[in-house]
């Protein structure tokens, strides 16, 4: 009886802690559903899909920057499309802090390919170096 009691309580104690590990954490999210301010656990620009937090948790990066360009405009080619989305941490809502030597900045944008598909989302992510030790929006 003392150790199905003492099992259940290490299970009890493991779950707890399992529980706190993710505490502020959201399922993970299709990319194409990022949103403007979304915080991200480990942070991998090349993935369909992320973990988002608040942003007062731990966390890699942040959405900062989103553009769609209207369907009937023509594919303006890739280094047009790169300094556009890269344009878009440029806006003047986004607050760096003063030591920025950590951070860089991470740009999507549409293939042709992609484009031809319909997709016309740019998006500029500020990103850390130094993994999940950001605890603050660079929104403001």
């Amino acid at each position: 009886m003392y150790l199905i009691a003492a099992i259940v309580a290490v299970g009890l104690i493991i779950w707890g802690i399992a529980a706190l590990a993710g505490a502020g954490r959201k399922p993970a999210v299709d990319s194409t559903a990022y949103a403007k301010g979304d915080c991200f656990v480990d942070f991998d620009a090349a993935a369909t899909s992320g973990t988002t937090v608040e942003c007062s948790q731990p966390h890699s990066a942040q959405l900062v920057g989103v553009e769609n360009a209207p369907a009937e405009e023509a594919y303006p080619g890739r280094e047009a499309l790169e300094q556009r989305a890269g344009q878009l941490c440029k806006a003047p809502d986004i607050k760096l802090p003063e030591n920025t030597g950590n951070l860089k900045q991470s740009s999507a944008y549409p293939s042709q390919e992609g484009w031809a598909s319909g997709d016309r989302r740019m998006d500029c992510y500020i990103v850390t170096t130094d993994g999940n030790t950001l605890t603050a929006s660079f929104l403001h």
